[in-house]
């Protein structure tokens, strides 16, 4: 999110990222067609927790894969670059 982007900067010595878990299959979304089981749950997570992250301030997919914030990337898709599309 913005915020984390912008406690990267006001921060630098501390780590920030936002991540998405997925649309997870749990009680609470019954019957909505969520895509992932709860094991799939904690992936970008623990990328984050326990892996040596290339910036500050980025955003994870479902997959563990950097991802923009100003449009979707879908798991599967290539990471994103930072580059903005216009």
């Amino acid at each position: 999110s913005s915020y984390t982007m912008w406690l990267a900067k006001q921060h630098p010595a501390i780590k920030f990222s936002c991540l998405s878990p997925g649309f997870i299959d749990t009680k609470i979304v019954a019957g909505w067609n969520a895509s992932k089981p709860p094991s799939e749950g904690t992936v970008s997570m623990r990328h984050c927790l326990f892996k040596e992250l290339k910036g500050n301030g980025f955003f994870y997919g479902s997959d563990a894969v950097r991802s923009p914030l100003h449009f979707m990337r879908n798991p599967g898709e290539p990471e994103y670059d930072g580059a903005l599309p216009f």
